[in-house]
């Protein structure tokens, strides 16, 4: 059995080397295969990614975090990997915690593993505390699209097993962390927290993500509500549709019981056109969630063609490798 630790990087020369040469060769008795995705890095990241070891994949100009992530999960499936753990390249998770993270997935109590900094408060590391209530909000927002408590939405510190691989997906070019989460509990996927001491702040130079939070926030909360309208469109749309139509047709009641008492709408002529609107605005986010639920579906049809082919990817991958050990152990 293997495990991916994949690393995305953009111009982390730096710190690169010391961290792929710190991760651990065997993890619960799985083999380890250390993947760097250089999105664009202007430096060293790529070559000194390779002299440590790390499989390299470069991808000539900066896509974005989600994009690094895509990049990572195809290779993961293409070759047959059972786990895939990733973590960042500036220094601020420890290798070390690999075995820890590792361990409840390889042990299968539970398909998804991710590092908190919050679930454990003697372990919260010291940020500002700006980024600590942005976190804190984020977390609850994630739990509430995700309809399951999460503590930490935003560490990137994680490790995926078969069944996530084979289901989870991704869309956002920005970033990854929130949308996976809501993507992988909304299909039903075993999720646990891990406490983990992380460092609060880069050792070297500025996030390449949370740089501007008010940039982050918005690309951030697009992501999260295309997962979840993805996932519920008639929750997004079927619900305020209904209550917009109800009230139009109440106002629009009060209106024509007026007119056929007193024979004249008048001075509530405001409420009968406002009640025509929002019947109109209700029939319309209507059609925006019939549109979105056909999408819904063929993205859940897609999404299992993709497992299929993972697992067929992996068992093959299995039996050559079973084939090969048997082989070497004849001669």
């Amino acid at each position: 059995m293997k495990t991916l630790v994949a690393i995305p990087a953009l111009n982390e020369e730096i710190t690169i080397k010391k961290l792929i040469a710190a991760v651990p060769r065997e993890l619960h008795g799985t083999r380890v295969q250390v993947l760097v995705v250089d999105d664009g890095s202007t430096d060293s990241t790529a070559s000194e990614a390779h002299e440590a070891g790390a499989f390299v994949i470069s991808h000539g100009r900066n896509m974005g975090l989600g994009t690094a992530f895509r990049t990572m999960l195809s290779y993961a499936r293409e070759n047959g990997f059972n786990f895939m753990a990733t973590m960042d390249a500036d220094g601020q998770f420890n290798p070390e915690d690999l075995a820890t993270l590792t361990e409840p997935v390889i042990n299968n109590e539970t398909d998804f593993s991710t590092a908190s900094r919050f679930l454990n408060p003697e372990l919260t590391p010291d940020m500002p505390a700006l980024k600590k209530w942005g976190n804190a909000r984020v977390a609850k927002l994630v739990s509430s699209l995700a309809n399951t408590k999460i503590q930490d939405a935003t560490c990137g510190f994680r490790v995926y097993g078969p069944r996530t691989l084979e289901r989870v997906a991704c869309f956002s070019r920005f970033t990854y962390t929130q949308e996976v989460l809501i993507d992988v509990a909304r299909k039903g996927l075993r999720i646990k927290e891990i406490p983990v001491k992380i460092r609060g702040e880069r050792e070297h130079g500025k996030s390449r993500i949370a740089s501007n939070l008010w940039r982050y926030a918005h690309l951030s909360i697009e992501a999260m509500y295309s997962v979840a309208h993805g996932h519920s469109p008639w929750r997004f749309y079927g619900t305020p549709a209904f209550l917009l139509i109800a009230g139009g047709t109440l106002l629009g009641l009060l209106v024509l019981i007026r007119w056929l008492v007193v024979g004249s709408i008048s001075p509530y002529t405001a409420f009968g056109i406002g009640g025509l609107f929002m019947i109109t605005f209700g029939i319309l986010l209507l059609l925006f969630a019939s549109v979105a639920d056909i999408s819904a579906a063929n993205r859940k049809m897609l999404g299992e063609i993709i497992a299929m082919e993972t697992r067929r990817i992996r068992e093959k991958n299995e039996q050559i490798e079973e084939t090969e050990y048997s082989s070497r152990r004849t001669f």
